[in-house]
């Protein structure tokens, strides 16, 4: 009988504590399992491991064989202090109509090859007909000088074609976002070569259009990776 008692005792201090124990261990498991999981933007766009400074997307992402409207490619330039004396305005270091044409097309031909061809996807011309619309930007752009030479001034050096922040965001059909990446970008071959001087060379429009090809291409094959 005072066994029974004892083993009565015993039962009722063990079951709160067995209680408290496997609470705590569902209640780890879930933290566990959560922590896991990569938490998703406002728009439901996840998160990727990526070589640019941020890259997100739906989670079942998968665009193959799609058809893709490239908007027109806005610029955003970065506000300049000039030094005194100096005859060049802010307006020399802007492109122009023809290099903004010329931009488009270097845009959407580094993005095909580098980006829609391993998704066996296309540019389409007619944004009806498109199964995704892409918009490009370049935030805060600075030419490492003018393209266009100015009689005064018959030879330039940088240390750089350009800086700027690349930027994308890619909408379905109905306009939901599916993909948005950006990355800060210094773009030249010569930028820094030389340990924190960097080295100057000459800067033409031959110079500065080779340099933005090279760049954009792993800007883009940087994005595939990500997503692939």
């Amino acid at each position: 009988m005072q066994h029974r008692k004892i083993n009565k005792f015993l039962m009722t201090l063990l079951l709160p504590a067995a209680l408290v124990a496997g609470c705590a261990q569902q209640g780890a498991e879930q933290g566990g399992s959560a922590s896991a999981q990569t938490p998703a933007t406002n728009d439901g766009l996840v998160p990727r491991k990526t070589g640019l400074d941020s890259v997100s997307a739906a989670y079942a992402f998968d665009m193959s064989g799609a058809k893709v409207y490239l908007e027109p490619i806005n610029v955003e330039y970065r506000k300049r202090y000039r030094s005194v004396g100096s005859p060049l305005r802010d307006k020399d270091y802007e492109l122009d109509d023809k290099d903004m044409v010329k931009l488009q097309e270097l845009m959407g031909t580094t993005l095909s090859e580098r980006f829609l061809t391993p998704r066996h996807s296309e540019l389409v011309a007619n944004k009806a007909d498109a199964d995704y619309v892409m918009q490009l930007d370049l935030k805060r752009f600075a030419l490492g000088a003018p393209l266009d030479p100015s009689p005064w001034i018959w030879r330039v050096y940088t240390d750089q074609s350009a800086y700027g922040t690349l930027a994308g965001e890619l909408k379905d059909s109905s306009g939901n976002p599916i993909m948005r990446f950006s990355d800060r970008r210094d773009i030249g071959e010569n930028f820094g070569s030389l340990g924190t001087v960097g080295r100057y060379e000459r800067f033409t429009s031959v110079t500065f259009w080779a340099d933005m090809k090279v760049d954009m291409r792993r800007a883009f094959t940087s994005l595939d990776k990500s997503l692939q």
